[in-house]
């Protein structure tokens, strides 16, 4: 094909796409990725046709129990040389419901920079997918496939858009979507190797947020994927997050208009997921981050009930006995103790 006319090709394409089509199915790992440089060669040649002939019969393949496994890897080897072509015309197939998260998975680690490009289309995709899946007995098997797309992704764009995109679909009003968004959160927080230290500020505010939602769902994978931000952070970027954090946990005070909120009772759980952020900014931050804390400190308090405070209790008397005691400003910050059963107890 390389040393013959388009014209040429085109009129042996009868004979050329069958073969092709064939070699990418073949049993051996080896025929199909010579198939995958044959279809790169017969794309150069005749171009958009050759996606048609060959990438439908691909995909209808991969209903065939005996030939799927390997149907699925000759488009994994078409995906590693031609990414940026193969993947524009396999999204919307893929994406189309019943969305193909299997697919989607596998191709993922071999797309590369291309998989940002269609991000946008292929999140909502894979949320659906999983919310339709939840409390089934398919639903471990579809959290691994929105595990493997997400963890495929590896450049700074990408990433803001995966957490741009997830931190919205918690808004929706579709509590099944909520679920969704915050379960695939909690793995992309949880076991990213990513650098995602420039939106810690929206991660923990989209993820304070949420403690106060109607689904234990959400709160159970809110609160694990704000611990597993919080349990990586160093010094300085505890510190940093002090003063917005403060301002998070009064606005769900504000939301829950006194009462506990939901998010930092869980039982065994607690307020553990926020407590070392606050420790630190009570124990060494500067003299305005330490009184950040203490408030933020005490406004935890009163809207955790006393069960859930009781596992913390070490931790908490801690930076409680460092503000009494400290004298870094004339009026020490008032925790509301007076006001604060659980405090009392303490």
């Amino acid at each position: 094909m390389k040393s013959t006319s388009r014209d040429a090709v085109l009129y042996f394409s009868e004979s050329l796409v069958p073969t092709a089509r064939k070699a990418l199915c073949d049993p051996l790992e080896e025929v199909r990725e010579a198939a995958a440089k044959t279809f790169e060669q017969l794309h150069s040649t005749i171009g958009h046709q050759a996606l048609e002939d060959i990438l439908p019969f691909l995909l209808k393949q991969l209903d065939d129990e005996e030939v799927s496994e390997f149907a699925l890897d000759g488009l994994k080897q078409v995906m590693a040389i031609k990414s940026r072509v193969v993947l524009p015309y396999l999204v919307p197939k893929l994406t189309t419901p019943p969305v193909n998260t299997r697919v989607l998975a596998f191709l993922s680690s071999v797309a590369g920079d291309a998989l940002t490009r269609h991000l946008g289309v292929i999140l909502p995709a894979v949320m659906l997918a999983l919310k339709e899946k939840l409390g089934t007995p398919d639903e471990q098997l579809e959290m691994a496939n929105c595990q493997a797309v997400i963890l495929s992704v590896e450049d700074d764009t990408g990433h803001r858009i995966i957490i741009e995109d997830l931190l919205e679909a918690t808004r929706s009003p579709e509590v099944g979507m909520r679920q969704a968004a915050a379960i695939i959160l909690n793995i992309y927080c949880s076991r990213s190797k990513a650098d995602y230290t420039s939106h810690l500020r929206s991660l923990v505010s989209g993820l304070i947020r949420l403690f106060n939602d109607s689904s234990p769902v959400v709160l159970e994978e809110s609160w694990d994927a704000l611990n597993a931000i919080t349990k990586k952070l160093d010094a300085g970027n505890q510190l940093a997050l002090i003063e917005e954090l403060h301002k998070e946990i009064r606005l769900i005070g504000n939301e829950s208009k006194g009462e506990h909120v939901p998010g930092f009772c869980l039982p065994k759980k607690g307020v553990t997921s926020i407590l070392p952020v606050l420790r630190e900014g009570v124990l060494t931050g500067s003299p305005e981050q330490k009184e950040e804390a203490a408030k933020a400190l005490g406004l935890v308090i009163r809207l955790t009930s006393a069960d859930a405070l009781r596992p913390s209790v070490v931790s908490i008397t801690g930076p409680l006995i460092r503000i009494l005691g400290d004298r870094f400003m004339s009026h020490p910050p008032s925790l509301g103790f007076k006001k604060c059963k659980q405090s009392q107890d303490l």
